[in-house]
């Protein structure tokens, strides 16, 4: 899906015919045109069988993807899809903290940038605003640990 998705925004036009989109779908030609591009740029890296992959399964991948292919900006999409189990004594706060460091020491190692894809908690009485940092699910320690932070918020009032 996130091929797809990167193919039509590349080439600015649906994957699939659709009763919402006045443009039609993109050619067999522009398909492989666009793969070629995405083969140059891009190496998706995706879980495939009945496990679920922690950080340290993502890192793996993730090492031999900059060894081998000279990666330089790793996504990792969406946080609550890993595998996230813990010691009975460790914290959610003490966990969160601990991957995250990891994270940092790979991107420093490594030369790589780290994008981390992570939702808020459920919002209670939410005004429709956008949410900070803090309310990423599992720790602030997503704010407090991170080097940047960027919101995305999809307005949905009727104006």
């Amino acid at each position: 899906d996130h091929g797809r998705k990167l193919l039509e925004k590349k080439l600015g036009k649906p994957f699939f015919d659709s009763h919402y989109h006045s443009q039609r779908r993109m050619s067999r030609s522009d398909f492989e045109a666009g793969m070629r591009w995405m083969d140059q740029h891009f190496v998706l890296m995706r879980c495939e069988d009945e496990m679920l992959p922690n950080v340290d399964w993502v890192l793996d991948l993730g090492r031999a993807a900059v060894m081998r292919y000279g990666v330089r900006g790793l996504v990792i999409d969406p946080y609550n899809e890993l595998d996230h189990q813990r010691a009975i004594n460790v914290s959610e706060t003490e966990y969160v903290s601990q991957m995250l460091t990891k994270l940092k020491r790979f991107a420093q190692h490594f030369g790589c940038h780290i994008w981390f894809v992570a939702h808020p908690h459920q919002l209670r009485n939410w005004d429709g605003k956008a949410p900070k940092l803090y309310d990423i699910s599992g720790s602030a320690h997503f704010v407090n640990k991170a080097d940047n932070g960027i919101v995305v918020h999809r307005d949905t009032s009727p104006e």
